[in-house]
């Protein structure tokens, strides 16, 4: 089972004696904070028992459950690449993809090795502070949230580097580097049609097709509609933007074939949707 989320970053805080998902992998990145409970964590097939304070970083490709012996308290952070590396110029987004990528490999090698207790306070306080900002913010994620995650992802990357062996560049999927590639173009609809797609990773058109499905676990389109409608619905809620100027800045021609788009995929026009909120 592939979990797909579309929002850049969500933010999850629960205590539970049973863990509520079949054994899954994700289309993003998850840091997960235990602090309460034990029981045993299955990661690729490979378990490994947690008790107490434990941190647990998931790469796209990871698939996981939890066997729950003592109820635990999960802080759950899930986010897309897009969410540390919108709005930095092109030399950090490479930054951005190695610390992940590098983090996830390295993170799963030294946890078996023992954390510092005092990395743990730290992330902690951290996480903590995410999750009231973003209770206290009708449960919207803020530019703080990604600030505060840049700095947990640097405290993690600090303490787990491996200073005798420094390796420059790490390769991502090509699952994960499509969905990066839709998502910085989301924006421009002609860049996201099958043939632009398939051309632009070396795949014929029925094999991006089939690799996209197989990967997603469903369709490019269903990927790509279900991504545009929750941007333009946090745009719409979100900002000072008139509808106009949102149908224009996600590629639609005019306000009419923008509105039939977005009843079509709600069941709402945009201006039912914006007094909703």
């Amino acid at each position: 089972m592939k979990l797909v989320q579309f929002e850049p970053l969500f933010l999850r805080h629960f205590r539970t004696e049973e863990w509520p998902f079949t054994y899954h992998n994700h289309n993003h990145y998850e840091l997960m904070l235990i602090s309460e409970g034990s029981g045993i964590h299955d990661l690729n097939k490979e378990q490994s028992t947690y008790q107490g304070n434990t941190i647990f970083f998931l790469s796209p490709e990871d698939s996981h459950h939890f066997y729950i012996e003592e109820k635990t308290r999960f802080r759950v952070i899930k986010f897309l690449p897009s969410a540390v590396k919108d709005g930095v110029n092109a030399s950090i987004t490479d930054y951005w993809d190695n610390l992940l990528i590098n983090l996830g490999r390295r993170w799963e090698v030294s946890k078996g090795n023992g954390i510092e207790i005092e990395l743990i306070n730290k992330i902690i306080s951290i996480i903590d502070l995410m999750i009231i900002e973003w209770e206290v913010n009708n449960k919207q994620v803020s530019e703080l949230h990604t600030n505060l995650l840049r700095s947990v992802l640097l405290l993690m990357d600090k303490y787990t580097a491996d200073n005798t062996h420094i390796i420059d560049q790490y390769d991502t999927s090509k699952i994960e580097r499509i969905q990066n590639y839709i998502h910085a173009n989301i924006h421009a609809p002609e860049k996201l049609v099958l043939k632009r797609l398939s051309d632009y990773f070396g795949l014929s058109e029925s094999g991006f097709r089939n690799y996209f499905s197989t990967n997603m676990g469903m369709s490019l389109t269903q990927y790509t509609n279900g991504l545009k409608i929750e941007m333009i619905k946090k745009r719409i809620k979100h900002s000072d933007h008139n509808l106009s100027a949102i149908a224009l800045e996600f590629g639609f021609t005019d306000a009419s074939h923008f509105t039939k788009y977005f009843v079509k995929h709600t069941a709402l026009t945009p201006l039912q949707f914006k007094r909703e909120k």
